[in-house]
């Protein structure tokens, strides 16, 4: 249930944030995250963030992040700094 509230409360938030696209799906409708993901990631080394929300194909909300490079690697949406770093963009979003 909190989990849920959570990532209710996180995809809300980087609707407002951030752009997101839609991800073609193979086939077999597998998850872009492997697993949950990483729980920290160098914000300076963030050059884009996209979300993908959960779908029929793939059940879990999952943030994927696009680092300079090194690459893409998913956030554990659950993670304190995923939402700290969705939360410092939204007040700088606000602020500009």
């Amino acid at each position: 249930q909190k989990q849920m509230k959570t990532a209710t409360f996180i995809v809300l938030v980087c609707l407002l944030v951030v752009e997101v696209k839609g991800h073609s799906l193979d086939v077999k409708g597998r998850c872009i995250c492997a697993d949950k993901g990483v729980n920290k990631v160098s914000r300076k080394a963030i050059e884009k963030v996209e979300i993908i929300l959960p779908s029929p194909s793939c059940k879990r909300l999952e943030i994927v992040v696009t680092m300079r490079g090194a690459g893409q690697k998913c956030l554990n949406p659950g993670s304190r700094f995923t939402k700290k770093y969705i939360l410092t963009c939204l007040k700088n979003w606000r602020l500009n």
